[in-house]
């Protein structure tokens, strides 16, 4: 999801790898991710700080919010692997729906730097709703009609177009929910870029490389 902060324009593309996030024609100026940027090196009770936090505030939609994978973990071939791996050093087994985003977590982390973090920046959707809807969670899942309109009747209240919000661009074959949640890591770009955004945890959260493990909303 793309904006021209001058002309207001919209525009959708599926970005083929993450490194691509880095090397877009456009140049933009922030970049909202929704995957885990700074990776403990297994994951403990309750994941992240900022994960807990998320969860605490979402509530009834706390279910949405998953426990990165440890690096430890990610190095294994397989999940039952993985489990292995991350049990063994302490920290909590390795779920098949955890396990099913090892792929994206390895490409981000292999890319990110602490430098890099000052334009792309992690977000979570459910955050971004919270956060939109008057700090309350959405009161129904993201896949359900009930939950789809919602989150349109929010994004047209911070003044997405309507046309923009409720057509799926023609092509771009994503679910409606998918880029419903690419609307609102954009909302939370440009709250960034205004210098208005809000992040969880509130103070630095520093991985062993040194990255920042912060959702911004």
């Amino acid at each position: 999801m793309l904006q021209n902060v001058e002309t207001g324009e919209l525009r959708s593309r599926i970005c083929p790898s993450f490194a691509g996030l880095l090397t877009l024609a456009e140049e933009p100026s922030v970049v909202t991710v929704d995957i885990p940027i700074g990776l403990p090196e297994v994951p403990r009770q309750g994941g992240r700080l900022c994960e807990q936090q998320a969860r605490k505030i979402l509530g009834s939609r706390a279910a949405s919010v998953f426990s990165a994978v440890g690096r430890a973990a990610l190095r294994a071939g397989s999940r039952a692997e993985a489990d292995e791996i991350s049990r063994a050093a302490g920290g909590l087994g390795i779920g098949a729906q955890a396990w099913g985003l090892a792929e994206k977590l390895k490409e981000a982390d292999a890319v990110m730097t602490p430098e890099r973090q000052r334009l792309v920046r992690e977000v979570h959707p459910e955050v971004s709703f919270w956060a939109m809807n008057g700090r309350k969670p959405l009161p129904a899942g993201k896949k359900t009609l009930e939950g789809m309109v919602a989150r349109m009747d929010v994004l047209e209240a911070e003044g997405f177009p309507s046309t923009f919000v409720r057509q799926l661009p023609a092509g771009l074959r994503v679910g409606r929910d998918d880029f419903l949640d690419a609307c609102a890591a954009l909302w939370t770009a440009h709250r960034i870029e205004a210098g208005q955004a809000e992040r969880l945890s509130a103070g630095s959260d520093l991985d062993a490389r040194g990255l920042d493990q912060t959702i911004w909303f």
